[in-house]
């Protein structure tokens, strides 16, 4: 765009407003409205607030457009949950209630119940009777925020139900048959992929009509629709970015049941496994860390080709021993245990890089999971071929209307405008932020780090503080937790290891103090309340040990504390031998690691705008890894289309 237009287009948002603040005023237009008829019906007892929400049903089913009911189905839930939970919504939460009934992106701070503002839209638009989804990160929050918000729409005469990961078929179909469903956003779209196959093994192309499955004398027959879904009318996906953008990198695929491999089948793996412990780096293989990028070297090859490769009818071609070693080489020099995996009952179990949490049903494809076990020497197994995929680009699109909320969208506002169409609505918070970012430190080495990091946390201890410690691994939380332990410093740790428990920590994590180590299980949904004593003594401090690959993850960590007006300070420690920095070059990092390390005093917070140079690369990495892989699907569902079959069974 030249420059001429763009100078109109200043204009134009200078006399009126952004496509953010229109639609933050159109939505904060109709508050008066809710507040009116909210003060009408305060004044009717439970049973008729019952049978209001039956009516408000009845219209919406009866062809009654939405957005004239939106104020008066805004009202009932705030009587609702004056009710039945002891909240009120503020003015700035209805507003942002209306922005995602509306289909946008609203960006609320963290700590401005983003559960609560949810429960408005939702209720509104399962009036319909079509079942409306709020898809989030994890199992936790997902039941979490049903039993938290259920008796809200219990009593307005709407039906809620959690899908959990662990669930079995019959419960799911019962979850679904609910007015509204919380869910993972990953079992959303894999009870989708399933769908499409038990659909393809009945014969069925398409979804039984309803009315199919009654019976002639008015009882409901065995369902003809082997689905348990039925069809996408409306979803709010819950920490958007996390969804959309983070876990976009990767699509959702369905394979046959893993199994135990033979001998003979693992021959393969632990011959290349063994092979790439001998190698060296620049010698027999590069490794561009910033790509990402691993292949061998000619003299590689030769050493594979003279190391006895294995034969026999589970052998391969040269060229794919090659494949094989240089799998196991990004095993072992990629993938990190307790970071990337855990290993856990004699299993290869992922790790979520963005939550911390642990995948038991996620596995690597093309042989890279089998190279993970091989390489930990664990019961090596053989994944089946693909049978269903999906990316969450395509699979959110199936929704009629779409909308999200996250405390920090605006970053990516073009991506979530250009894939998914979502405008991003930046929503005021209810009390002014008072929260305090400290400065950055930065320090030679990891040790250097961890030490004044317990030295901090003891300062801050002795002033009544409450203190979290976020860390990017369980390898990282596990080592601090051993430094607090000699330092003789009470805490508790929550990883991936401790899941179990992650309700009662947080319970605890605000008391005066209080030390937490966490990773990035304690980032995204979790509320930590400090006492009334600790808020006295200044709130909670988080405590980063390092910055993420994407700004958004930090600001997210730093979220936990001074939410809804409390005051609170954050603070990121920092060392040249980061991981971060490996985006900056394996030769640029070596150079850094051997600087900190040579015991000299220099001024290491120099080096700081290097750990955001890295974090820019890093995001932008990730953001072409993302478009390359929706314009691969796009263009696989278009030749899948044209050949006539399921854009989405292989």
């Amino acid at each position: 765009m030249g420059r001429l237009g763009s100078r109109w287009i200043n204009r134009f948002y200078l006399l009126f407003g952004s496509p953010s603040e229109r639609r933050l005023a159109r939505a904060a237009l109709c508050v008066d409205q809710i507040r009116y008829w909210e003060s009408e019906f305060d004044k009717l007892s439970d049973a008729d607030l019952l049978k209001l929400g039956l009516r408000l049903k009845g219209r919406a089913r009866g062809g009654e457009s939405l957005d004239k009911l939106a104020p008066e189905a805004f009202a009932a839930v705030c009587v609702a949950a004056k009710r039945t939970i002891n909240l009120r919504p503020f003015d700035v939460q209805l507003a942002a209630g209306m922005v995602l009934h509306h289909g946008a992106l609203a960006e609320v701070a963290t700590g401005e119940g983003k559960t609560l503002i949810a429960s408005l839209p939702l209720f509104l638009n399962a009036l319909t009777g079509k079942g409306v989804h709020l898809a989030t990160v994890n199992d936790y929050l997902a039941k979490r925020d049903c039993e938290w918000m259920g008796p809200i729409y219990r009593s307005l005469g709407l039906t809620v139900a959690a899908l959990q990961m662990t669930m079995p078929d019959h419960l799911r179909r019962e979850a679904y048959q609910c007015d509204i469903t919380y869910g993972v956003a990953s079992e959303f779209g894999f009870d989708f992929l399933r769908d499409r196959l038990r659909l393809r093994s009945s014969g069925q192309t398409g979804a039984v009509p309803f009315w199919a499955a009654w019976s002639g004398n008015g009882q409901r027959s065995a369902p003809l629709d082997p689905s348990v879904q039925r069809g996408f009318h409306y979803a709010i996906v819950d920490e958007a970015d996390s969804i959309l953008i983070d876990e976009a990198r990767t699509p959702l695929i369905i394979s046959a049941a893993t199994r135990p491999a033979t001998e003979e089948e693992s021959v393969v793996y632990l011959w290349a496994d063994d092979l790439a412990r001998k190698m060296r780096i620049h010698e027999h293989f590069t490794f561009d860390i910033k790509k990402q990028k691993l292949e061998l070297t000619e003299a590689g090859r030769y050493l594979a080709r003279w190391s006895n490769p294995p034969t026999g009818p589970h052998s391969h071609a040269m060229d794919k021993l090659f494949e094989h070693i240089e799998r196991a080489l990004q095993a072992h020099y990629r993938f990190r245990r307790d970071q990337h995996y855990m290993v856990h009952d004699n299993k290869v179990i992922i790790i979520d890089e963005y939550t911390g949490r642990r995948m038991p049903d996620r596995h690597w494809r093309e042989g890279l999971h089998q190279a993970v076990e091989a390489k930990e020497r664990v019961p090596i197994t053989m994944a089946a071929e693909h049978a269903a995929s999906i990316t969450f680009q395509s699979f959110f699109k199936l929704y009629k209307k779409l909308a999200g909320m996250t405390g920090t969208a605006a970053p990516n506002n073009r991506e979530f405008r250009r894939v998914y169409k979502l405008h991003v609505v930046v929503v005021p918070t209810n009390r002014p932020v008072i929260r305090k970012q400290l400065p950055d430190r930065v320090f030679p080495t990891e040790e250097a780090k961890f030490d004044a990091v317990v030295e901090e946390t003891r300062k801050l201890i002795a002033a009544g503080r409450a203190v979290l410690i976020g860390t990017r691994s369980v390898e990282k939380s596990e080592r601090l937790s051993e430094k607090l332990t000699e330092a003789g410093i009470p805490h508790q740790v929550l990883n991936a290891r401790q899941h179990e428990r992650e309700a009662e920590i947080v319970s605890h994590a605000g008391e005066k103090g209080r030390v937490t180590i966490a990773t990035n299980m304690a980032g995204r949904g979790t509320d930590i309340k400090p006492e009334p004593s600790v808020i006295q003594a200044g709130g909670l401090h988080v405590l980063g040990t390092e910055r993420h690959d994407a700004r958004r993850i930090d600001r997210q960590l730093a979220g936990r504390t001074g939410r809804q007006g409390d005051p609170g300070t954050c603070q990121f420690f920092l060392s040249l031998e980061d991981e971060l920095l490996e985006a900056l070059g394996q030769r640029t990092q070596q150079k850094l690691i051997a600087l900190g390390r040579s015991g000299k005093q220099l001024d290491w917070n120099k080096f700081l705008p290097l750990f955001y140079k890295a974090q820019r690369k890093t995001e932008r990495r990730h953001y072409i890894q993302r478009v390359d892989l929706m314009v691969y699907e796009k263009q696989r569902q278009e030749v899948l289309k044209e050949l006539g079959a399921d854009p989405y069974v292989d």
